[in-house]
């Protein structure tokens, strides 16, 4: 039979609707497409015209054609099931967006929408049956394709672990990306974001959108090392409306099927902290440390990073700080609650067994020295060390070689900074983590490190794998037990790469490069790691940071040298800002530690110029607000009475970045409007609501 179909006009079946977890659905009665989806409160978050509705869209290129596609919006005759507790859409075949191209026989699907267990989410499912001659190359599923701003255009926001957007604004036609080809996505007005760690654009598998007056958020349900998710935005210039969607790269021969893993989708009224609740559920349900998290990691406010030299010992005047150097480091970090100072630039790198260190910052024993009087201090030095590439000199011991100048050479004085083709010195290659002679000696060296007083460990580069044992998680299982014999609150960080999840369970904090970044979604499901910012010399940074509850790396840098090369004391308004809040955080410890992030999301409507994070426990909730525009009065509306326990006696404290009490008063009602004090640009206040 030859499979081909005409392209759907406007639905000539009558529309059907069903009510599932309070949420709206309506689908096109022809072709089976979702054209509408509301929620009490919020209304309608998508609304598609038959024309420009899906729900299901599958790549199926043809010999003469290659961008053929099958979709629900080109179907007819669909067949649809409704219930209270489920919808069920069929196609016996899907329709083409060409009718020209003939393939014999069918792709049918199916698409089912679940209301789940938990009384709030829908549970999307879809099955592809190719029962043609031809491949399916592509499958879009979820195919969420006319989402309708939520409230005004610019106050909605596509949100995800690692960052946010507004892609009414971001993604909108403007001259520039009129100007490039349109092929591009660029120009195409289309963002994809793919899921893994730190290097990843998406983070976890979770997304939102919406605004503070409502959204839906979605998230698959995997873990691990299953198949990352790659999802797509692309805003429409004919209608001003958004399509967001999962795509699955694959190759569906004839004969073959294909089962999605469940999404679920959470539409919700308030912001994004609402949403993100039932995946919040799913994370603790997997999250699995294989190690305690030392105290002072989760107590503290961060850690600061000290570059000891640039790795040229034969220059005298390389070295930015000597080993002797160190107990004044650590005197003054801990004075601005800093309780681990992690050390870069100490040790040749890229040499397995670990060399001696820099002669020109002084011998091993000095080292080793240094680190005990700091211990003493009350602050760990952890070393930073790079063992994941071998040199010239060091790769044919792993049976490697080096085959072009890259690799890791800088300096300040190069030009440029990073690999002139002239300058090779850190040239190096990739050595497999399940080598068992480069597991052998990079044990040893850790373990001498242990022996010597050195416990605590930071990693460069933290390549876990899906590679049998032996493999980057089984060495560092080893390590971190060597270690905690010595020192049960040794600490195991590194530069997270490529999955969180799988890496939650053994760093207890990040050394990744990057500042302040808005991932409150992240913090406000992963316990751990605690992610880094790195901060050069910004006290508003600092409290962005500290708001926010990610962990500082503190690296200030002397003009026109490396990272990390100067005293926290020659930056005196980064000082003033890390005393202030490693004392606020002492002061409200338990919100940090214990309580559930939910970001701006107390808010009942933006506060434009105003950085706000909130924090809730069973009894109480506490607001970081930073004043980030103009020296004024903060206004704001916010709606506590969405995540306090019912009942009056509420009151409401308000506290200055020194800790000064300010005012008290009785909250009245669910609902709370205030203006601050008279705030200096960057300045920061607290507030804080208990019985």
């Amino acid at each position: 039979m030859l499979f081909g179909s005409a392209v759907a006009g406007p639905a000539a079946a009558p529309g059907v609707k069903a009510t599932l977890n309070g949420a709206e659905l309506e689908f096109d009665g022809d072709t089976g497409a979702l054209l509408r989806l509301a929620y009490p409160g919020v209304g309608n978050l998508l609304h598609a015209t038959p024309a420009r509705a899906s729900l299901i869209d599958l790549a199926y290129p043809h010999p003469k054609f290659e961008v053929l596609r099958l979709a629900s919006r080109y179907s007819r005759g669909a067949k649809i099931t409704a219930s209270s507790e489920a919808v069920v859409v069929c196609w016996d075949r899907l329709g083409m967006s060409r009718t020209n191209f003939p393939v014999e026989g069918s792709v049918s699907a199916a698409v089912t929408i679940t209301a789940a267990p938990d009384g709030r989410s829908l549970i999307f499912t879809g099955s592809v049956h190719n029962q043609s001659s031809n491949a399916v190359r592509q499958v879009l599923f979820p195919d969420l394709m006319g989402l309708v701003p939520v409230g005004e255009p610019g106050e909605t926001v596509f949100r995800h672990s690692l960052g946010a957007s507004r892609p009414f604004i971001d993604l909108a036609p403007n001259e520039a990306k009129l100007a490039e080809q349109y092929m591009t996505d660029n120009a195409a007005f289309a963002a994809e974001y793919k899921s893994g760690g730190l290097f990843s654009t998406l983070g976890l598998r979770w997304l939102d959108y919406g605004s503070l007056k409502g959204g839906l958020s979605l998230y698959a349900r995997q873990w691990g090392w299953d198949e990352p998710i790659t999802v797509r935005l692309q805003l429409s210039e004919v209608e001003q409306k958004l399509r967001l969607l999962v795509r699955h790269d694959l190759v569906l021969a004839p004969g073959q099927k294909w089962q999605s893993e469940e999404f679920w989708l959470t539409p919700h009224a308030g912001g994004w902290a609402k949403g993100i609740e039932p995946f919040r559920a799913w994370v603790k349900q997997h999250y699995r440390r294989e190690f305690p998290v030392p105290k002072r990691v989760r107590e503290s406010i961060g850690f600061r990073t000290v570059w000891m030299c640039q790795s040229y010992p034969n220059d005298p005047q390389d070295a930015a700080f000597r080993f002797a150097d160190l107990p004044a480091l650590a005197r003054e970090a801990a004075m601005h609650g800093l309780e681990e100072m992690v050390m870069w630039g100490w040790v040749p790198g890229f040499e397995r067994p670990l060399p001696p260190p820099f002669p020109l910052l002084g011998t091993e024993q000095d080292l080793y020295d240094a680190v005990k009087a700091c211990r003493q201090l009350g602050v760990t030095v952890t070393p930073f060390i790079s063992v994941l590439q071998a040199t010239k000199s060091s790769a044919p011991r792993y049976g490697l070689a080096v085959g072009d100048n890259n690799g890791w050479t800088y300096h300040t004085e190069l030009v440029p900074r990073w690999n002139p083709p002239y300058a090779s010195q850190l040239a190096c290659v990739g050595i497999p983590t399940s080598n068992p002679l480069w597991q052998e000696d990079v044990l040893a060296s850790c373990k001498k490190l242990v022996d010597n007083g050195v416990p605590s460990l930071g990693w460069d580069q933290y390549w876990t794998t899906t590679a049998a044992e032996p493999n980057m998680q089984s060495l560092t299982r080893k390590i971190r037990e060597y270690a905690l014999q010595r020192d049960p609150e040794a600490s195991f960080s590194g530069e997270e790469l490529w999955n969180l999840e799988v890496d939650s369970g053994y760093l207890d904090f990040t050394w990744d490069w990057g500042g302040w970044r808005d991932c409150g979604a992240l913090t406000s499901v992963l316990p751990t790691p605690r992610v880094n910012a790195c901060i050069d010399h910004s006290p508003l940074a600092v409290r962005r940071v500290f708001a926010d509850n990610l962990y500082l790396n503190i690296m200030p840098r002397r003009k026109e040298s490396a990272n990390a090369t100067d005293w926290i004391g020659n930056y005196p308004e980064m000082s003033g800002a890390l005393r202030q809040c490693a004392a606020r955080r002492k002061q409200f410890l338990p919100y940090f530690t214990q309580g559930t992030f939910i970001g701006g999301c107390l808010l009942a409507e933006p506060c434009p110029g105003a950085h706000t994070a909130a924090y809730i426990l069973p009894d109480g909730l506490l607001l970081v607000l930073i004043n980030e525009g103009a020296p004024r009065r903060v206004s704001f509306a916010a709606d506590p009475g969405a995540w306090l326990p019912k009942g009056e006696g509420w009151r409401v404290r308000a506290w200055s970045a020194d800790g000064k009490r300010l005012s008290e008063s009785n909250l009245r009602g669910p609902a709370w409007r205030a203006k601050t004090p008279p705030l200096a640009a960057g300045e920061m206040m607290l507030y804080e609501i208990t019985r």
